[in-house]
Parts: structure tokens; C-alpha cells; sequence
């Protein structure tokens, strides 16, 4: 009895020791008490117990900041097997499976990704209620999964259904429902209508912009800025683009600052935009800066910084 008591002290005390170590940002620490105290959950309570259940999960969490792959896969698949026989697990079931996605993805295992996001679904479409929140993330990353892929047609339903979902469990006006419509506006189709693009554009902009978007992410605000000053370019509103273009800039570099590689697309639209009509001073500064940019983050000599000296000299030509 004494004996157990004292184990179960000691399991306390190393859970919140492994607590205290994660919320540090000490991975290695993280995970050194993690085992010590898995090892005396498994003496306490046997090797299949949901009590192991947010040990391994944070184990798993440790392993792939590490870059450890392999290790945090077999201590999320463990933990996946012990909640899949839990009458209710924590972590919950859905956030296991969410972490094993993010392990493949990582290891950029997309065929395996996939597999697991319609195994997700599957379940979800079994279930008499549920979360509708949860039922959105899986929409959500199969679908940007399928869009990287080229595969926007089959990618296209799923963010739409994305969207209804999290209105219904957020309201229409959240951050979170913006970033649905920036996904769905941005993953169109190619050959599909621009108008109800700009619609879902427009109102994640409305949506970022309201108090209620206070606490969205700035750099998603810029990236809705971004899209919609590209999808205006090709409607031919060119002043329009030009302004949106300015506040996408405005708003990523008061979040990241005026030299990081996220700047360089806007800067090249922008400037190609300036170039196209003929504010040639203008396009040679924008330029300037998506150079230095490019050539930090990709090196001198690539593809890009290239073409980018390209439209300088194509400018200066003109001057």
C-alpha cells in the first residue's frame, strides 16, 4: 500500500514535471519525464490504460518537435489503440488522430495523409452528433491537402462544407469562418466563375476587419488582401489592386517586418502591376526589395531572383 502510494506521488509529481518542461518549450525535458512517468502509469495501472492516453500524447508531441518521426508515429499509434478501446479518452480521440496527420505530414507521406483524413470523415458521417468544429479541421486540411495536389475539383466541396460547418459552430462572423472563405475563394477551380471568389474574399476581409476579427492572425488578414488584389488584377481593376496590394504589404510587415521571404509575392505582383503600367519608378523599388528578398531566402543565382532582375532591366530599358 505504501509502495503504491508512493509511486503514484512520484507519477504526480513527473506529470506536472513534464508539464512545466513543455510549457518551457524543453522538448528533451518533456519527453525524459514523460517516460519516467509512463513508466510508473504502466506499474500503477496496467500497459493499455486511458490513463497512459495524454503521457503518450505528449511523448508523441516532444518526439516530432524534435524532428524524431518515427518514435512520435509509434507513440501516437499507441495511444490511438488505447483510446479506440476507451469508453472516453483524453485527449479525445479526434485530436489523436489530428496529431498522426500532422506526423505524416511532416514526413510528407500525402497518400497516407488522405487515407487518414477519409478514415476521419468516415467516422465522422457514423456519428449522431458530431463536433461540428472538429468535422471542420478534417474538411479543411483533406481539402488543402487535395489543392496542393492540383486536385481543386474534388478539394472544392470539402471547403464549402468547411465553411457551413464552421458557421454553424462559431457564427457567421468568427475568424475561424474567415479563413474557410479565404481557403475556398483561394482553392477555386481554375476554369470556375471569379464572382463568387471575390464574394467569399470580400466577406473574409469584412470579417477580419470587424472587432469581432480582433484576434485573427494579421499575416492571413495580408493574405486575403494579397488573393483579393489578384483576383481584382485579372477583372482589370487595376487602381483597386494597386490599394490592396498596399495594404496586404502594410499589414504583413507591421507583423513580420520589411525583409521576409512572405513579402516577396506581393512585392513581385505588385511590381508587375506598376511595370504593366508604366509607373516604372514605382515597379523598380518594388522590385529592389523582392531581389534582396529572394536572393536571402533562395540564393543567388535561382530561378526567381533571375526572372525578377529580368523585369528590372525590362523596366530600366523603359525609363
Amino acid at each position: 500500500m505504501i509502495r503504491r502510494w508512493w509511486k503514484t506521488r512520484e507519477y504526480r509529481r513527473l506529470y506536472d514535471e513534464a508539464a512545466d518542461a513543455f510549457a518551457g518549450g524543453r522538448d528533451a525535458a518533456a519527453e525524459e519525464a514523460c517516460a519516467r512517468a509512463l513508466a510508473l502509469a504502466e506499474s500503477l495501472y496496467g500497459p493499455d490504460h486511458p490513463e497512459l492516453l495524454s503521457l503518450l500524447y505528449a511523448t508523441s508531441s516532444a518526439q516530432l518537435a524534435q524532428g524524431r518521426l518515427d518514435e512520435a508515429e509509434a507513440s501516437c499509434r499507441r495511444a490511438i489503440g488505447i483510446a479506440e478501446e476507451a469508453p472516453a479518452a483524453e485527449p479525445p480521440l479526434p485530436r489523436l488522430l489530428m496529431q498522426l496527420a500532422s506526423i505524416l505530414e511532416r514526413r510528407g507521406d500525402a497518400e497516407a495523409l488522405r487515407a487518414l483524413f477519409e478514415q476521419m470523415l468516415a467516422g465522422y458521417a457514423r456519428m449522431r452528433d458530431p463536433d461540428a468544429g472538429e468535422h471542420a479541421a478534417v474538411l479543411t486540411r483533406l481539402g488543402l491537402l487535395l489543392g496542393r495536389q492540383g486536385q481543386r475539383e474534388e478539394a472544392q466541396p470539402l471547403l464549402a462544407q468547411a465553411i457551413t460547418l464552421r458557421e454553424e459552430a462559431f457564427g457567421a462572423e468568427h475568424p475561424a469562418v474567415a479563413e474557410a472563405l479565404f481557403n475556398a475563394a483561394t482553392l477555386r477551380p481554375r476554369e470556375s466563375p471569379v464572382g463568387p471568389a471575390e464574394e467569399m474574399l470580400r466577406r473574409a476581409l469584412a470579417i477580419a476587419e470587424h472587432p469581432s476579427g480582433a484576434g485573427m492572425d494579421p499575416c492571413v488578414r495580408a493574405s486575403i488582401l494579397h488573393n483579393l488584389a489578384v483576383l481584382r488584377e485579372e477583372q482589370g481593376a487595376t487602381e483597386e489592386a494597386a490599394s490592396l496590394y498596399e495594404r496586404a504589404l502594410a499589414t504583413r510587415e507591421a507583423q513580420v517586418g520589411v525583409s521576409h521571404a512572405s513579402l516577396r509575392p506581393t512585392l513581385v505582383r505588385f511590381g508587375q502591376l506598376r511595370h504593366a503600367a508604366g509607373q516604372l519608378t514605382g515597379a523598380l523599388s518594388l522590385y529592389e526589395r523582392a531581389l534582396v528578398i529572394a536572393e536571402a531566402e533562395l540564393g543567388v543565382g535561382h530561378a526567381i531572383p533571375e526572372a525578377i532582375k529580368a523585369w528590372m532591366a525590362e523596366a530600366r530599358s523603359r525609363s
